[in-house]
């Protein structure tokens, strides 16, 4: 007499049910892998997409850092350049070429391991994006980190004249320095109400400065649209921090003239020196 078959106990359960809800009980995994799937899309969605308030905001805004050397300072010699002083102990190491270049071009000190002196001048170009115009309402300087200030020497020259430009300042070495706001007229302020269009940009220079440290750090601009939105927007160094130290372990250097050009440099204990053709 030939044995029944047996079946698993998954057919008998599936087989006593009605064939509408066997189809739907097949078909709950795939279900499940779709939902999990339209969770993680709206997940993206509400994170990253252009509808976010802040996001559309932010980028209403265009900021530039100018290339160091590509503006007359506001500052009466700074930019300039601290070498350190294990890349060459002073400037009678360099070539008469880079000697002469580094007082015509102070910015390519930074090709030898140079860091910006205090004052770190940052000039920004500020344009809306959209028609709309765009209000900068604050400037916040973070320290991202600190160190000893860098050994090393420097000459800081000082220019033919300063270009009159607005700017925001801050003191790194304090823990709540409030920021310095000052006109192109002079006028000294604790408020910004910088109004940037894509038809009228605005350039802002930053002023960061320490007596005691080296010092890496970021800015952040507060805006606010025309809806009354705010955001804020993170301007940095290419994706780095901006670097500055102070002199106070360095020497200082003024050129020495000849009928050649620079012959040499000599010490100098001043932070400005003259030298211009002015």
């Amino acid at each position: 007499m030939p044995r029944p078959r047996r079946r698993s106990s998954t057919g008998s359960i599936h087989g006593s049910l009605p064939p509408v809800l066997r189809r739907i009980l097949r078909r709950i995994p795939l279900v499940v892998c779709v939902l999990i799937v339209l969770a993680g899309v709206a997940y993206l969605v509400n994170e990253f997409a252009l509808t976010d308030d802040e996001t559309v905001a932010a980028a209403s805004l265009r900021v530039n850092v100018m290339r160091p050397g590509s503006f007359e300072s506001a500052h009466p010699y700074a930019p300039y350049y601290v070498v350190p002083r294990e890349r060459f102990r002073d400037p009678s190491k360099l070539s008469r070429v880079a000697r002469n270049k580094i007082v015509s071009d102070p910015e390519s000190a930074l090709a030898k391991g140079a860091l910006a002196g205090s004052p770190q001048i940052v000039r920004l170009s500020l344009r809306a994006s959209s028609d709309d115009p765009v209000t900068v309402e604050g400037v916040r300087f973070n320290v991202v980190s600190d160190a000893r200030p860098l050994r090393g020497w420097y000459t800081a020259l000082s220019g033919c004249m300063a270009q009159p430009v607005r700017r925001a300042q801050a003191n790194l070495d304090a823990k709540r320095g409030a920021v310095r706001y000052v006109s192109v007229n002079g006028v000294v302020s604790r408020n910004l109400a910088l109004e940037v269009s894509r038809s009228e940009p605005q350039v802002i220079e930053l002023r960061a400065a320490t007596k005691r440290r080296r010092i890496a750090w970021t800015a952040e601009l507060s805006l606010k649209d025309a809806d009354g939105n705010a955001s804020t927007v993170v301007v940095d160094d290419g994706g780095d921090p901006f670097r500055v130290t102070a002199t106070r372990a360095s020497r200082g250097y003024e050129p020495v003239y000849g009928p050649t050009g620079i012959t040499g440099f000599a010490p100098s204990a001043r932070v400005a020196r003259g030298g211009s053709s002015c």
